[in-house]
């Protein structure tokens, strides 16, 4: 097993909340500050959807245009799981982390069908000991091309593929999306003083 797939297996296994629940008879679940969710409020797993971003974000975009929520949380927090980003007449992009203390990150899996994207392909397509696949903050949007997304940020781990189904002359996007898993949690500690920029001593 591969580090990539040892690290994102450990926090998909201490989720305090998943969306299979649903598939086990339970209605609702408690997430982040106690608030309850109910099934329907998640994305459902393995299921493929579409969605229209109607611009980038750096080009006359906003998160109603831009940005793709894959739960009601995610929409109430104002935090998305991926960002469709690019200045006006510049290359497009794709951004994993949108805010905070994120630390998702996307990799670029070439054109591959969406169909064919298992949990464990998303970490290493080829299955082959030393060719994982390689995860950034932001990856060029390239049309006919699937990506695979890890989410880890203070509420929400996740992992979901997406293709990009067409990029219009202006710039609005189409993709096919599905959600390989998702969990709300809850921190039980955190040591406080994060910082992106503080160095060691």
């Amino acid at each position: 097993m591969t580090n990539l797939k040892r690290i994102v297996g450990s926090f998909m296994m201490v989720a305090t909340l998943s969306a299979c629940a649903a598939g086990k008879g339970q209605d609702s679940s408690t997430g982040a500050n106690g608030q309850a969710f109910a099934a329907n409020q998640l994305p459902v797993l393995h299921k493929i959807q579409s969605y229209a971003f109607q611009a980038p974000y750096s080009c006359g975009g906003d998160y109603q245009k831009s940005a793709l929520f894959l739960s009601e949380f995610s929409k109430n927090q104002n935090s998305p799981e991926l960002l469709f980003n690019g200045a006006c007449r510049s290359e497009l992009s794709f951004q994993a982390s949108t805010a905070g203390d994120d630390i998702s990150m996307i990799a670029d899996l070439g054109g591959v069908a969406l169909q064919s994207v298992s949990a464990t392909k998303a970490l290493n397509y080829e299955g082959i000991v030393g060719a994982d696949n390689s995860f950034k903050s932001e990856v060029p949007a390239v049309a006919g091309h699937t990506y695979a997304v890890v989410i880890s940020k203070s509420t929400i781990r996740a992992l979901y593929v997406f293709h990009v189904d067409s990029i219009a002359p202006d710039s609005s996007m189409k993709i096919t999306y599905a959600v390989k898993s998702y969990s709300i949690q809850t921190s039980q500690n955190t040591v406080p003083g994060f910082d992106w920029e503080v160095g060691n001593k």
